[in-house]
């Protein structure tokens, strides 16, 4: 469908409510993705990829898949460098000095310090020792022949949330099964590299048939909504796409008939961020309360952490701008918990120096 110009998604966007720049918006990207040149392609691929956008135009222009096309018709040398750094996590992750031998020296100050800020928060943890304590698990999963889908950040950085993630699906009765995923994909669609994404969701696909369909449970929201929307040309039939789709839970969902216990020695003011990509209800803002036994001190519900993608490597002020706004938001919180893995790495970034951040799986021990 056609954009109409009818100005709601600038309702929504974070980046437009942080910059006050209106070319940044999602109606203007829509008019620049249609003029030919360079210039305009760059400016219009100025994308956080929230996709707040998407869920509110009354056309259901897809305003994400726009700059999708626009990066992938324009590729440059920082496209090149986010699909590295992803499809070449298992190696560059666990160490950084690996990435500096790989990546030429003059683009690392600049270019490559923000990513490797962030792996080194997210692979050091909030700080915080663990405070929450599952006394009685629920049944949920009791039984059930389940694949986890961890995500690339606890498995080849943040390694405690893979472990808690087994530990809590195994007091869940569930039936782990061996999972021999990839990245889900989704930051490399939004990249502009659709090829690549196509791969790694042809072999996650995969990956569920040969153990039989059964249940996929991941902790990261931002997985959750790429495993989504898997296009259709990856399954057998309109009857496999609906297995898929019916097979997706966050691990959040499972764990919301536990029980809780806190220890006494925890933060005093705890808050929540709510991951864009989270549409409709939030699982893992209703664990958080669950666990806490009321409601976070601070939230967030309309910002967003500017952790961006490719954008961050392209034009990080905006990004930060909007990051800053998050900030602002959570400035009553002595903790910031989340549900998405890369939420997780870019809140330390943004918060000040003495707010703790990390997932709600840090706080859970084992």
């Amino acid at each position: 469908m056609d954009c109409i110009l009818c100005g709601k998604c600038m309702e929504v966007c974070p980046l437009l409510r942080a910059t006050s720049r209106e070319e940044l918006s999602p109606r203007s990207k829509m008019l620049l993705g249609t003029m030919e040149g360079e210039d305009p392609a760059r400016l219009a691929s100025l994308c956080l990829g929230c996709g707040r956008c998407r869920e509110k135009c009354p056309q259901g222009v897809d305003v994400p898949a726009e700059v999708a096309r626009l990066r992938a018709e324009h590729p440059d040398f920082h496209a090149w460098l986010w699909k590295t750094w992803l499809t070449r996590a298992r190696e560059l992750w666990p160490s950084t000095g690996l990435v500096s031998k790989l990546i030429p020296s003059r683009f690392q100050p600049e270019k490559l310090g923000p990513m490797l800020k962030m792996l080194d928060d997210v692979r050091s943890g909030p700080g915080v020792a663990p405070f929450v304590t599952v006394t009685e698990f629920g049944d949920a999963l009791r039984g059930e022949p389940v694949m986890l889908f961890a995500g690339c950040t606890a498995s080849h950085a943040r390694k405690r949330w893979l472990r808690v993630s087994k530990e809590l699906l195994s007091g869940l009765g569930a039936v782990l099964l061996p999972s021999r995923f990839e990245c889900c994909g989704g930051s490399l669609r939004l990249a502009g590299c659709p090829d690549d994404a196509d791969r790694l969701c042809e072999r996650n696909v995969n990956a569920w048939r040969d153990n039989g369909r059964p249940t996929i449970v991941t902790p990261c929201a931002s997985c959750l909504h790429s495993l989504r929307a898997y296009p259709e040309r990856m399954f057998e039939d309109e009857l496999e796409a609906e297995q898929w789709a019916g097979s997706l839970l966050a691990l959040s969902s499972a764990l919301h008939d536990c029980r809780y216990e806190l220890s006494d020695v925890r933060p005093v003011s705890i808050g929540y961020h709510k991951p864009c990509h989270v549409v409709g209800r939030d699982a893992d803002a209703a664990l958080v309360e669950a666990m806490l036994g009321r409601e976070p001190d601070a939230r967030t519900v309309t910002e967003c952490c500017g952790f961006g993608g490719l954008m961050r490597l392209a034009d990080p002020g905006p990004a930060d701008q909007a990051g800053s706004e998050c900030a602002r938001a959570l400035s009553e919180a002595e903790l910031v918990l989340t549900g998405c893995s890369a939420c997780a790495a870019r809140l330390p970034s943004v918060l000040p120096e003495d707010t703790a951040a990390g997932h709600w799986l840090d706080v859970i021990g084992v």
